[in-house]
């Protein structure tokens, strides 16, 4: 889904509040229906004093959060603050959109219970040049094991 800016006519993704040309408010509310899980358009959320804030991160995160938010039907608005980002939604949806934010973050997080990562003690992990067992450092590129060594 894309927005457009009422003056120039360049379309920009969904996030996007602002058009970085013209600095025009792109209006997302022409596009999408209420309840369509797109997020707030910039003049509706300028209407609305009663967001509350979910989350404060990076612009990246907070992008893919608010996408994550729309594939639930949850409304969200990214605003810059003073001193950080910010994914806002209306306070009718902070418990679902919390919900949702606990699921995106779990699902970036390595699982704890998983095996760690091994690699063959007798070949170097950077090069796969065969080792002698008590090699402190590969001959082909140089990496040194200071566990070895110890």
């Amino acid at each position: 889904m894309f927005k457009a800016c009422p003056s120039c006519g360049e379309e920009y993704q969904h996030w996007v509040s602002r058009c970085p040309d013209c600095d025009v408010a792109l209006d997302l509310a022409r596009e999408a229906a209420p309840g369509s899980g797109a997020p707030i358009a910039a003049s509706e959320a300028e209407e609305r004093e009663d967001l509350v804030l979910l989350h404060t991160e990076g612009p990246w995160y907070l992008r893919e959060l608010a996408e994550a938010l729309a594939a639930r039907d949850i409304p969200s608005r990214i605003v810059k603050g003073a001193a950080a980002l910010g994914l806002y939604v209306a306070p009718g949806d902070l418990e679902a959109a919390r919900e949702v934010a606990q699921e995106f973050a779990e699902a970036r997080l390595p699982a704890l219970d998983a095996e760690p990562a091994s690699h063959d003690a007798s070949a170097c992990p950077a090069c796969g040049e065969p080792l002698a067992a008590e090699a402190a450092a590969c001959g082909a590129c140089g990496l040194e094991f200071p566990e070895a060594s110890g």
